[in-house]
């Protein structure tokens, strides 16, 4: 089930991937106030160590994209070395941030995780880092999932909010 973020009516988030994304590259007023809640304590939010190897990989893409203009991803295949030495302290500088939300618990995921990442796949028909983000989800019982991804809708326990 999918409702905009404005009627987000829960203490507890899974933050997805793409909304600390668009926090970071500062996209939508919406995202703004739920961290502006977050901050306060009002809600406290979840996220997994999957969301920081996503998180990276696309801000890193998105800064060669904001310096060199288009085609960031060829630019990162050419000169890999040289692209992640001249962005990796901007990217762990906004990784640092996230990371220093006190009200935000960072779910790690172990190799016992793989086997409920497995029955998950097979469950609900969704790819490996969708399946991997639902174990952290089923870790801690919050379903109440901050994200654009439309491919969680069909998991019957999990109410997705929506932005922009």
């Amino acid at each position: 089930m999918s409702l905009p973020i404005s009627s987000l009516d829960t203490e507890q988030v899974y933050l997805d991937t793409n909304s600390i994304y668009l926090l970071l590259r500062a996209i939508t007023p919406e995202i703004a106030e739920l961290f502006r809640d977050i901050e306060r304590e009002v809600r406290h939010a979840y996220t997994s160590v999957l969301t920081f190897d996503e998180l990276a990989y696309r801000l890193l893409l998105a800064l060669i994209r904001d310096t060199y203009g288009a085609s960031p991803l060829d630019r990162l295949r050419r000169d890999e070395n040289g692209m992640i030495a001249e962005f990796s302290v901007s990217v762990d500088t906004l990784l640092e941030r996230v990371a220093a939300y006190r009200n935000l618990t960072i779910i790690p995921l172990v190799p016992t995780d793989i086997a409920a990442m497995r029955r998950n796949i097979q469950q609900f028909r969704i790819l490996p880092r969708d399946a991997l983000h639902l174990v952290a989800m089923q870790k801690v019982g919050c379903f109440h999932l901050v994200s654009q991804d439309s491919d969680f809708d069909h998991i019957p326990s999990i109410t997705r909010y929506t932005f922009g």
